[in-house]
């Protein structure tokens, strides 16, 4: 784990990632909002990362949250695709009603998840935790009783708001150690960032501008935006 104090100044572009843009590696295929150009552009970062030319960092919190559901997620893309492959199964035997000869079989998925959770696991491998200050808690129950974004009025936002303060901790720091690379947050949590799912809500794009910190809510856009 590491503090501001022992940030140093990295000389390739920085991605720090939020909970659910690393447990959407792993979750169920099936969803409409997993792309497969997202999927290409993820594998591209980590094989980036992998031989140095992406430094990469995950919040204190967001660690303690994946550890947390790790396995539920897992668990929940295995019932997802077991529910595709017995629909398929319905469906092919309700066609050989009819005379067809050919089945889809969906064998292939069997390892799917395992095969997710892997590329998880890489990613670990080269993610540093970030520690903030002990002042992050305080500034981030402020943003919530303020309701200032990514906080929303009348949703428990404290841990999210405690990853955003933990962000601004780390940008601010590496550009303060010299870093003159990108810096960016991926976090498919778009309602918390985005103004009609478009662009940064005012008082996010505010505090993001002077770091030079930009936000990405997919591998795809984090790919551009670091330039790699």
């Amino acid at each position: 784990m590491i503090s501001a104090a022992g940030l140093a100044m990295s000389s390739v572009p920085v991605v720090c990632f939020d909970t659910c843009s690393l447990l959407d590696i792993m979750r169920d295929p099936s969803r409409d909002t997993m792309r497969v150009p997202d999927r290409i552009a993820g594998l591209a970062l980590l094989e980036a990362a992998e031989v140095g030319r992406l430094q990469c960092f995950l919040p204190e919190q967001v660690a303690t949250e994946f550890n947390e559901h790790d396995v539920s997620t897992q668990d929940e893309a295995e019932r997802a695709i077991n529910r595709v492959r017995n629909q398929l199964s319905r469906i092919n035997a309700l066609d050989a009603v009819y005379g067809a000869s050919k089945v889809v079989d969906l064998a292939h998925l069997d390892g799917h998840v395992g095969r997710a959770r892997g590329i998880v696991g890489r990613w670990l491998a080269r993610l540093q935790t970030f520690k903030p200050g002990d002042d992050a808690p305080a500034k981030a129950f402020a943003r919530v009783n303020t309701a200032t974004p990514p906080a929303t009025r009348g949703k428990e936002s404290s841990k999210d708001c405690l990853v955003y303060e933990t962000v601004l901790e780390l940008a601010s720091g590496l550009r303060s150690a010299g870093t003159k690379e990108p810096i960016v947050f991926l976090s498919s949590n778009i309602n918390e960032y985005l103004l009609d799912r478009r662009s940064l809500k005012p008082e996010i794009a505010f505090e993001f501008a002077p770091l030079g910190l930009d936000y990405a809510q997919n591998m795809g856009l984090a790919k551009h935006l670091l330039g790699l």
